[in-house]
């Protein structure tokens, strides 16, 4: 055989399409045509009702995408058809997405559909819509959703956006106890997060400025869980002239005993001698310090060091 023939033997063979992008060729143009029919209501099977909207699709189709459309439609599923299915307290236009996502495997997330889309997501257990509204959501995350997002990640198990969300707060934990969604935690959720050693702070005055402002916010109907929040301020850690000046002056501690021997505590571990302040004690577990850069001139105009 020639150069010439072997190259283009060679070159057809290399241009041959792989029998697994044959096969997806071939499912793709399947399903099209089955969301074309879909559309037209050409054999269509079942009718999902949603809050008077009636979206007509095929049976089998959202069966093999979903296990909870699959238990429902071969257990309840009659021989008359079209078999009509209400689905209460749902969206109309995220079920349309949904089912239109089981035809032809896309979907569009954004802001404004993100979070209905996850919630749908979980509920009818279209895994791979879930991981991607899921990975939407990690690219979003900031101090004035973070909270919310790792409440909402823990509601619908989704592992990944609840660890981004909380290594998130931890990082962040200065600008994210500043906002409206801190304030708005209940007590259990406030003192688990004021407990962890990963909250990055410049001094633990930080965490008792967060403390007093979540109990301040409401002070009247937080004036029960003062003592379980305040104990997760490290007392000790704090500084001898803010535990005298600051946290003593304090009306909600003043008014509290629990709270004073909190205070006496931390005053106390001041009074002891380097050495013994090496020893391991209650409330002095140091948390993640801050960096922070500044203008060190010895490395001339526009430089920066980081420091802890």
């Amino acid at each position: 055989m020639s150069p010439s023939r072997m190259a283009r033997s060679s070159k057809r063979k290399t241009q041959k399409k792989p029998a697994v992008l044959e096969e997806a060729d071939l499912l793709a143009g399947s399903m099209a045509i089955m969301n074309d029919m879909r559309r037209r209501k050409t054999l269509c099977d079942v009718i999902l009702v949603v809050q008077e909207r009636e979206i007509a699709a095929h049976g089998v189709v959202l069966a093999a995408a979903s296990p909870v459309f699959n238990v429902m439609f071969t257990t309840d599923m009659l021989e008359s058809t079209p078999f009509e299915v209400e689905l209460k307290d749902a969206d109309p236009d995220i079920i349309e997405q949904l089912v239109e996502f089981t035809y032809t495997a896309r979907v569009s997330v954004n802001s404004n559909n993100v979070q209905s889309l996850l919630d749908a997501a979980n509920q009818y257990q279209l895994q791979p819509v879930k991981l991607m509204c899921v990975d939407f959501l990690k690219e979003q995350v900031d101090p004035s959703n973070c909270l919310g997002l790792s409440i909402l990640a823990e509601r619908l198990d989704c592992p990944e956006l609840k660890a981004a969300a909380d290594a998130f707060i931890h990082q962040h934990f200065t600008d994210v106890y500043k906002t409206e969604e801190f304030l708005q935690l209940d007590a259990q959720r406030v003192t688990q997060l004021l407990h962890q050693d990963a909250l990055t702070v410049r001094a633990e005055e930080q965490v008792y400025d967060a403390a007093l402002r979540w109990l301040r916010h409401d002070a009247q109907n937080r004036k029960p869980f003062i003592v379980d929040v305040l104990t997760q301020v490290r007392f000790p850690l704090l500084s001898k002239y803010f535990l005298s000046k600051t946290v003593t002056s304090e009306p909600l501690i003043q008014d509290n005993p629990e709270c004073l021997k909190m205070v006496i505590s931390g005053m106390r571990y001041h009074l002891l001698s380097p050495e013994d302040q090496k020893e391991p004690a209650h409330g002095t577990r140091p948390r993640r310090l801050q960096s922070y850069s500044y203008f060190n001139p010895k490395l001339g105009k526009g430089a920066y060091s980081t420091r802890s």
